[in-house]
């Protein structure tokens, strides 16, 4: 077995309607841009996808879109994230994912109930063992108050499906420390969920990023991956020094909030979100796309 994926993963921003609707025409477009700029793979109702208000039946539509654009043009995985805190939900979504052909599914940590890192192995295990589609578990504590710890990490890559890791932490001590841990399991990724960080990711040994920036930004982004992987290290910490000011405006607010404000500028859908998420302030909007404009220039 290969690593599923290695280099750039956008984490797709769900387009929609004043109504909240699904803006497909608009999604349909997104993921061609992403496609054509060369993306590595796609995340379809993750984080920044808006998956926790998708109900299965939008997921499944917006897994279809991928699916069609990519036909067998493109050599590119599409992952749904299909994880919650119900473990008996999240193996019933994730049945139904790879029944409609998702190539892998991204599962969260259990949210708000949490669990044990006892809890956690049972949780992710018994996803594994009811459905046989490649797994990528998601760390991103500052969302969910739960941290898959190293150790977990390394049990858990001993299963043949659970075959990556999300790691949005930032923290490269963590990053160090799962590697040592799982050894020499060649075939097991450690994706970076922090764009920030990215690029200290990489070069610490890490396989890739599944990004929110790149809905914006993905050929930078490649550029960055290639140059680490020339061994280019000062040429890539370069564009990154460039590109961080725009980084840091899409976190100056909830994401994906600022990233859709971008978006809209780019053309691609409009500025809609469903509650609990409102559009970011004109301040933080401005400043975006003012950032953006000149990044996509670097």
């Amino acid at each position: 077995m290969t690593k599923l994926f290695t280099g750039i993963a956008t984490a797709l921003a769900t387009t929609m309607f004043e109504d909240g609707s699904l803006d497909i025409k608009s999604y349909e477009r997104l993921i061609k841009f992403q496609l054509d700029s060369g993306v590595n793979a796609l995340v379809v109702a993750g984080t920044t996808g808006e998956g926790s208000t998708l109900t299965i039946e939008e997921k499944l539509t917006l897994l279809n879109s991928a699916l069609k654009i990519r036909g067998d043009k493109y050599q590119c995985p599409i992952i749904l994230g299909t994880g919650s805190n119900n473990t008996a939900a999240t193996i019933e979504n994730t049945r139904i994912a790879k029944e409609n052909g998702a190539d892998a599914v991204l599962l969260v940590t259990p949210y708000y109930n949490k669990t044990s890192q006892r809890g956690l192995i049972a949780h992710y295990k018994a996803v594994a063992d009811e459905v046989d589609i490649p797994i990528i578990l998601y760390n991103v504590p500052g969302r969910t108050g739960m941290t898959i710890q190293p150790e977990t990490v390394s049990e858990l890559s001993k299963i043949k499906n659970i075959v990556a890791l999300k790691d949005a932490t930032g923290d490269m001590k963590y990053l160090e420390n799962v590697k040592r841990l799982i050894g020499d399991n060649e075939d097991f990724a450690l994706f970076s969920g922090d764009d920030p960080s990215f690029l200290n990711f990489l070069v610490n040994g890490g396989d890739g990023v599944i990004s929110v920036v790149t809905n914006c930004l993905p050929e930078s982004f490649l550029r960055i991956y290639t140059l680490i992987n020339d061994g280019k290290i000062a040429e890539a910490r370069r564009l990154q020094h460039g590109l961080n000011p725009f980084i840091r405006s899409l976190f100056a607010d909830v994401s994906p909030t600022p990233v859709k404000a971008v978006l809209k500028e780019m053309g691609y859908g409009n500025e809609n979100f469903r509650l609990p998420l409102i559009a970011t302030t004109d301040n933080v909007r401005d400043n975006a796309i003012e950032l953006y404009n000149i990044a996509k220039n670097l």
